[in-house]
């Protein structure tokens, strides 16, 4: 028996929707917005006009799933000219479906005796928040709740372990001792040119799509651009460094589920050079970059990356294919010692 930890990080509870204040992308829009069988009461038990328009703007398909009935172009029917959920304005949170009540957050990340509460920064407000947190470090709050969970010792033991090696590795990329891994992308148009050329998903997103057309185009002279990019904005690898924790604190507890260390933690590499990739697609088009352009960055990344279960998928795949196509013997990096013993 252990007791249960929730973590999440500082910032958590201050997200809010702030629709087109300063949201970049307003997020309903393009998707399918399933409806939870108790959200659907709920909209049939609204009396009067409310309760028209509810019922007006949602349908039941074939088999007997309800759907919000999206609007031309995709539009969620319940948005606003502001850009925020009229659902919410006239009856609270607790009326949106649960898709649109949970996103950007992901609760309850289960691993043996503890769980995460995060926030995805393919909403790019959850993206200002992680940048403009005061001081040099990502703070974490965790408690003890008094609920009890029943786990084998040795469960206990692996996750006890992961979470030391987790939280001394976040500390560790936010003092700056892996800068060189980071910030060098080794072999990183060998790594990404296959990743570039196959089929990722966009989910309609055709900002994603044409920014990562960008990427693959400017690989030849990313080492170039990477230079200027650092000497213009030294804020830069700040910000990055910033988002290197926000991944590792999020995907090394991957290993559990995954029996495998190796993948989630040159996941946690990978998905920073792809960040700065993305980063030096929007410098080369501006000539400058500033916090903004790293809030949109980062939601491009999130956008491919954290919600599409596909392009993950061939992330990991392409790690595991990668071992003997892009480390031949004779050829060396500064983490193949570790990850490919």
């Amino acid at each position: 028996m252990a007791k249960i930890i929730r973590e999440k990080p500082s910032y958590y509870d201050d997200f809010m929707c702030t629709g087109n204040t300063t949201c970049i992308d307003v997020c309903c829009y393009a998707w399918v917005l399933p409806m939870d069988p108790e959200t659907v009461d709920k909209y049939n038990s609204y009396e009067g006009e409310f309760g028209e328009y509810l019922r007006s703007n949602i349908f039941q398909d074939e088999n007997g799933d309800w759907f919000i009935r999206l609007k031309d172009h995709g539009k969620c029917p319940f948005l606003t000219d502001e850009s925020l959920c009229d659902v919410r304005l006239h009856a609270g949170e607790s009326a949106q479906i649960k898709i649109c009540d949970i996103y950007p957050r992901e609760r309850d990340m289960l691993v043996g005796y503890y769980r995460q509460d995060r926030l995805l920064i393919a909403c790019s407000e959850v993206a200002r928040l992680l940048y403009t947190q005061p001081g040099d470090r990502l703070e974490f709050i965790s408690v003890e709740e008094g609920e009890d969970v029943n786990i084998s010792p040795e469960l206990k033991s692996r996750v006890d372990a992961l979470l030391a090696f987790r939280n001394g590795m976040v500390e560790a990329l936010q003092a700056g001792a892996f800068d060189e891994s980071l910030f060098g992308c080794y072999e990183t148009a060998q790594e990404f040119e296959k990743l570039l050329d196959d089929s990722l998903y966009f989910e309609g997103h055709e900002v994603s799509e044409k920014v990562f057309v960008n990427v693959r185009k400017l690989l030849p002279e990313a080492d170039s651009l990477r230079k200027e990019l650092y000497e213009k904005c030294p804020d830069a690898k700040g910000w990055l460094r910033r988002t290197a924790a926000y991944f590792a604190h999020r995907q090394i507890l991957d290993a559990i589920q995954d029996d495998n260390l190796e993948g989630p933690l040159i996941s946690v590499f990978r998905s920073v050079h792809l960040l700065e990739l993305i980063c030096l697609s929007v410098f080369n088009e501006k000539g400058s970059f500033e916090l903004d352009d790293m809030i949109f960055s980062a939601h491009i990344f999130g956008l491919t990356f954290e919600i599409s279960m596909h392009n993950i998928a061939l992330m990991k795949q392409i790690r595991n294919n990668a071992r003997d196509e892009e480390y031949p013997d004779g050829e060396n990096s500064e983490l193949r010692p570790y990850l490919y013993p």
